[in-house]
């Protein structure tokens, strides 16, 4: 089985699912059966370039983010001069106070050939499961040389937009605070929270849970510059 294959069927049907749509329903979009869309999906036939851009256009997505995704280990742990982490898979943490637990994420970065993107897969119930996501996000990365940021638009609700700005990590293999903003649901308000992006899994305990919540430090610095602001790990 073409691991190339599996990659993009692995994403149509993140994506199908993402947009709530059935096998047979994506299926009667494109023209195909639906156990002709099964096999694209389990990487068992090959997508031809027009029918790849035939599911894009159905799911109302690019047709690279049905290409932007890691095909080998290798890839992964690819380093790039100008990346965030050597590696272009980063664990994202947030404390959330409506849910009172740390909410988990991944975040793909990748490049489709015209400029850098990055996938925000958030509230995974692991990082081997980033499919399972509660919502998912694509967008794009510009890389600085103090600071990265990224935008993404959520994959089922085309008025939701992410933005995240963290200071890149002196060593390029530390972890660093960042600032997560958008639209909460519940309430439907503007919001920003502080995060961690980390080049590898962390501890999800206490001490984590301490770094994540506001501190009355974090208090005082808003207060003193009536803005939130994130200050770097010590």
């Amino acid at each position: 089985m073409n691991e190339i294959s599996v990659a993009v069927g692995g994403r149509i049907r993140l994506y199908r699912q993402m947009k709530k749509f059935t096998l047979m329903a994506l299926a009667e979009k494109i023209h195909k059966s639906k156990a002709t869309l099964s096999k694209y999906e389990t990487g068992d036939i090959v997508v031809d370039v027009e029918t790849l851009f035939d599911i894009a256009k159905a799911l109302e997505i690019k047709p690279q983010q049905l290409l932007d995704c890691p095909v080998s280990k290798d890839d992964v742990k690819e380093v790039r001069p100008d990346g965030f982490f050597p590696q272009r898979r980063i664990c994202v943490y947030f404390y959330d106070g409506r849910v009172n637990r740390i909410v988990r994420n991944l975040l793909e970065t990748g490049h489709d050939g015209v400029g850098r993107t990055a996938t925000f897969y958030n509230d995974i119930p692991s990082f081997d499961r980033p499919e399972a996501c509660r919502n998912l996000y694509f967008g794009t990365v510009e890389y600085f040389d103090t600071v990265t940021n990224f935008s993404f638009s959520s994959q089922s609700n085309r008025i939701e937009r992410l933005t995240m700005c963290a200071a890149n990590p002196f060593d390029r293999a530390g972890r660093v605070l960042g600032m997560l903003s958008g639209i909460s649901r519940y309430p439907m308000l503007p919001v920003s929270i502080k995060c961690i992006l980390s080049p590898d899994e962390i501890e999800e305990d206490e001490d984590l849970m301490k770094t994540l919540v506001l501190s009355q430090k974090d208090i005082k610095l808003i207060r003193s510059l009536n803005m939130f602001a994130v200050e770097q790990l010590g």
